[in-house]
């Protein structure tokens, strides 16, 4: 009995050991919240993931590929271990799900941000390195033969839409459920900010803007883009992108279709580091900003999304940033309202309205690698009573008086000269208003009083003295 006990009991271990093999390689269904662009089909053998925009079928197994199973364009057996990335988003993905360390290769390794990254077991891909890595994720389901699998790159996509392309990379680790639930979380924030928003009283104007040149030729652009239109909604501002320019080269046209603007967001390459303040003006043709009459100039609000960077000056954005739709929704709504939630801290949004450029470096004071911010979400709180910000638009830790500043406008933007104007206005007319009603009762009583000293009562008049208290 003693040798069956003990017999049943290493069996037990057996197939308890087995059975964390098998939980390493189960395939957990899961749901999608928005239309991203994939989707998942589980099988009790093997899983698809069907890139739909780009018509690309990826097969994942655990033990051996499957067998006349139609359709299918490239096989991976899961989990992977090793990875190459093509794309920064593809590192962003690995850091929130936990698996940074499956990260082996990259396009330009020196361009990654994350200073969790072990950055000499990073090696460049190159056509040998290929051959080391399970998959490599990149912006062409074709670049790295059977091994390559696209990701999305371009705005077409919404903010949520995009974020949820973590479930599309967790299925290689076979990390469904831990991505389902993080992207459940970021989702619920950033719908929760969304809707605290859309009870703005007077909902500023701000463009999403972009300066290219075109083999010489200067193209400006009012983006109007998903991700980007989004974003701005989400923040309580409208626009009007039907004045995106068929002719993009016409500079004129250009400054008249956003001249409207209380805020403006940027995506120029600007290379000037220093002195981008400075480029920018120069290529959007403002060669007197101050004097231009222009609310968003007046007031400076010029902004970008490269605030946080690596020491090189990398933006973090593209590798952090479409990860997180819900802080960049914050970061921005902390520009456009900034009463809203004061207490938030910006990452991703620079402003470029002066000549200081406060970028900050992502280091360990900033980015605690054993507790990451990028897989930990703040619940919002949903509310009704926010309806703006009102004139108090500027920021002053952000904004500190220099050479370039106008004390005439600065400070202030479009929205909030309106509303000063209109409360100096209404200040104006009620002074004028007690002035005249003042004149109008002394009048009033002069008149009476000289009637009542003309006046016969009982035949004896009454005195100026007397007379005042019928005034």
């Amino acid at each position: 009995m003693r040798f069956s006990a003990l017999a049943l009991s290493t069996a037990v271990a057996l197939v308890g050991n087995l059975g964390i093999a098998l939980g390493d390689c189960s395939f957990d269904e899961i749901s999608l919240q928005t239309t991203p662009g994939f989707t998942i089909t589980i099988d009790k053998e093997y899983k698809i993931l069907e890139d739909t925009i780009a018509k690309v079928k990826y097969g994942l197994y655990c033990d051996s590929q499957p067998k006349g199973v139609d359709g299918v364009d490239k096989w991976f057996k899961v989990p992977v271990s090793s990875v190459g990335v093509r794309v920064p988003i593809a590192s962003g993905f690995l850091e929130a799900l936990g698996h940074r360390d499956a990260l082996t290769a990259a396009d330009s390794p020196g361009n990654l941000t994350n200073i969790c990254l072990d950055a000499s077991k990073i090696k460049s891909l190159d056509s040998d390195e290929q051959a080391n890595v399970d998959v490599v994720f990149s912006s062409d389901a074709a670049s790295d033969g059977d091994k390559s699998v696209r990701l999305p790159t371009d705005d077409s996509l919404s903010p949520l839409q995009k974020a949820e392309w973590i479930k599309f990379v967790a299925a290689f680790f076979n990390d469904e459920k831990s991505s389902d639930s993080l992207f459940s979380s970021i989702s619920d924030a950033y719908n929760c900010h969304w809707s605290n928003l859309q009870n703005v009283a007077q909902q500023p104007h701000a463009y999403w803007i972009q300066y290219a040149d075109n083999n010489g030729e200067p193209s400006y652009n009012i983006i109007d883009s998903s991700y980007q239109k989004s974003l701005l909604a989400g923040a309580g501002a409208t626009n009007d992108t039907s004045k995106a320019l068929d002719d993009s080269s016409d500079l004129t046209k250009f400054q008249n279709a956003i001249k409207d603007a209380d805020f403006v967001i940027d995506q120029t390459n600007l290379t000037e580091y220093g002195k981008r303040a400075t480029e920018w003006y120069t290529k959007f043709g403002y060669s007197d900003p101050q004097n231009s009459g222009v609310s968003f100039l007046l007031s400076r609000n010029i902004w970008r999304t490269d605030k946080y960077t690596s020491k090189s000056g990398v933006s973090n954005f593209p590798e952090f940033g479409y990860v997180r739709p819900d802080l960049v929704l914050q970061d921005i709504i902390s520009v456009i309202e900034p009463t809203y939630d004061a207490g938030h801290t910006r990452r991703w949004m620079l402003w470029l309205g002066g000549t200081n450029e406060d970028t900050v470096a992502i280091d360990a004071d900033n980015y605690d690698c054993s507790s990451p911010w990028i897989s930990s979400v703040t619940k919002c709180t949903a509310r009704s009573d926010f309806t703006g910000s009102g004139p108090d638009t500027s920021d002053s830790s952000e904004k500190p008086d220099d050479s370039d500043k106008d004390n005439s406008g600065s400070g202030s933007s479009g929205r909030t000269g309106k509303i000063v104007g209109g409360v100096v206005g209404a200040f104006v007319f009620v002074v004028l208003g007690i002035v005249g009603l003042h004149y109008f009762n002394r009048h009033r009583r002069n008149a009476r009083i000289q009637a009542l000293r003309q006046s016969d009562f009982g035949g004896e008049g009454i005195n100026l003295h007397d007379a005042r208290r019928f005034s």
